[in-house]
């Protein structure tokens, strides 16, 4: 029987990308299909005003990540807030990346702020603090796109950093037993992350664009993430790893 993942959906595809790669729905739909075919995507749309009816409709939930901050005055974040808050009261997974990352901390009492050292973008290596059941395959240092200049710059009560590196302290951040936090893209391919580096480019400085630009060639470690979020959630992954960075 397959899983039914909520997919709490906070954007869209940026509108000068939408004829070069899919929407997000689809963009996470293939790339979680390298390491789960049991996956029944359940797609509310919260700019849309799209919440579950009840949150026992399906058997876990992903949060997606968002052009805009959790702090902006948008009427479809306080909606997001309280699905939150209901699922925080239930018995079911949740895991929210990047902007979801944050409107998790946010939501559970912590604080979001633009950081002084500015972007986080292109693929970077973060370091695993505190080793998880769910981290199979085993890596550390990781390396996944990031593309952010928000972060979680004070924990909620009761959270734990699971990874970080110099420039974002709270890259993944375990929000109890049963929510989990990542501040990267696991979902991006190189060439999608390599064309917000472009798009970005005029909001950085010479060195920090020359940076991402360089990060572009390593290899990361995507696949290995996805399964940690899979497992994490209680997903069967029933498809082999089909090869390290």
């Amino acid at each position: 029987m397959a899983y039914r993942l909520g997919f709490l959906l906070c954007d869209h595809l940026l509108e000068h990308l939408s004829g070069e790669f899919d929407d997000y729905p689809e963009m996470f739909a293939t790339a979680f299909a390298e390491v789960s075919n049991a996956i029944d995507w359940q797609v509310y749309d919260l700019r849309e005003g799209e919440v579950p009816y009840h949150i026992d409709e399906c058997d876990g939930y992903l949060i997606s990540g968002s052009r805009h901050g959790v702090y902006d005055s948008l009427p479809w974040i306080p909606l997001l807030e309280a699905v939150i808050s209901e699922i925080a009261r239930s018995e079911k997974p949740l895991v929210g990346l990047c902007f979801g990352h944050q409107i998790l901390g946010q939501t559970l009492g912590g604080t979001v702020e633009k950081v002084p050292q500015g972007w986080g973008i292109g693929i970077h290596e973060y370091q695993v603090d505190v080793d998880q059941s769910w981290m199979h395959p085993r890596r550390t240092p990781f390396v996944i796109p990031a593309c952010h200049q928000d972060q979680v710059v004070v924990l909620p009560a009761g959270a734990q950093r699971i990874a970080h590196n110099d420039h974002c302290e709270n890259f993944v951040i375990r929000y109890g037993e049963r929510m989990l936090g990542i501040q990267g893209h696991p979902e991006f391919s190189r060439e999608f992350i390599s064309r917000l580096v472009e798009w970005r480019k005029d909001r950085m400085d010479e060195a920090l664009y020359k940076c991402a630009q360089a990060s572009l060639e390593r290899m990361h470690d995507n696949q290995i993430v996805k399964y940690w979020i899979t497992s994490f959630l209680g997903i069967p992954s029933t498809l082999p790893m089909t090869g390290n960075r």
